[in-house]
């Protein structure tokens, strides 16, 4: 009876400690799960979940001077290609005091004078120091000063001349720059997503006419844990996934590629241990939408991808 009940205890007690190891274990376990779960590392590639994608041109086009609309081409929805005018102010006095200064520019008159003018004043000058050699003092040297200031003069002229042909001409191009800046421009090919203005709306400097946006390459961003930042670097090729909440469609299973363009300076604080970077994707079928969820993985072993190493040294 004793030595039963003696048995008894001893499995007892037995069975609890076994039970205390596994505990002990899942205890460390917890303690050692990183800060931040949306980043799943491996050896040849950093997982990064809850992206977003997010435009990189997207640009609002305004007016560089003051004026009053003369078209706004584009409406909304309409693609633009880059260095076409889209907008433009009214510009007729502009053009017209670019015909005026045209003119001015191209009028040769004043030069081919003032050289007329010096070949008749040395001339001058000549024939008179002749005589002079012929009659000594014939001709007063207080004369003889006057007519050399006056061929001097000539060649002043001349210089003046050739420096007010040189101003018209800049001036013309004063005018040119101030009609390109009646202009708006597209700066890349895009798509006009908001049209603020319309023709014959008066504007001011600044004011906001048109906004263009290209969706040929975007950018998808998100936060990577410290420890996986020293594993790549700018350049490092992606493969992006779409991962849209809620819903399943079939580009989900579409990889995209693209690489890592940007990788924060400093660690953002209300992320805890992670740091920012975005990679950028081309999408030339126009599949990643701005506000769309997405999974990046850093392909941290292509021959691309110049890993630093970290330092085991603390």
């Amino acid at each position: 009876m004793n030595l039963t009940l003696k048995n008894t205890l001893i499995y007892s007690m037995l069975a609890w400690g076994l039970c205390l190891v596994p505990g002990e274990d899942l205890l460390c376990a917890d303690d050692k799960q990183p800060a931040d779960d949306s980043t799943v590392s491996s050896k040849s590639s950093i997982t990064v979940n809850n992206c977003r994608i997010k435009l990189i041109d997207r640009v609002i086009l305004g007016s560089d001077r003051p004026g009053v609309l003369e078209y706004v081409e584009p409406n909304e929805g309409e693609l633009v290609k880059k260095g076409q005018v889209i907008a433009a102010l009214k510009s007729d006095a502009l053009q017209a005091a670019k015909a005026t200064a045209k003119k001015k520019a191209t009028n040769v008159i004043e030069i081919r004078y003032s050289q007329k003018a010096r070949d008749t004043a040395y001339v001058e000058l000549e024939i008179n120091l002749d005589i002079n050699k012929r009659v000594p003092n014939a001709v007063t040297k207080l004369d003889i000063k006057r007519l050399t200031l006056n061929a001097e003069k000539s060649d002043l002229q001349i210089e003046q001349a050739e420096l007010e042909f040189e101003m018209n001409k800049l001036q013309l191009d004063e005018i040119d720059a101030q009609i390109e800046e009646t202009k708006i421009i597209a700066p890349f090919d895009g798509i006009v997503t908001k049209k603020f203005r319309s023709t014959g709306e008066v504007v001011r400097h600044g004011d906001e006419v048109l906004e263009l946006v290209s969706t040929k390459r975007v950018k998808v961003e998100s936060y990577v844990n410290i420890d996986d930042t020293w594993k790549f670097q700018i350049g490092t090729p992606v493969e992006v996934q779409l991962d849209i909440p809620g819903v399943r469609l079939p580009i989900e299973d579409k990889s995209y590629p693209g690489k890592i363009i940007f990788v924060d300076v400093e660690v953002e604080p209300i992320h805890g241990k992670s740091i920012r970077v975005w990679a950028e994707v081309e999408n030339l079928d126009d599949d990643l939408k701005a506000g769309y969820m997405a999974t990046m993985k850093i392909m941290t072993d292509k021959p691309e991808s110049k890993v630093a190493q970290k330092s085991d040294a603390k």
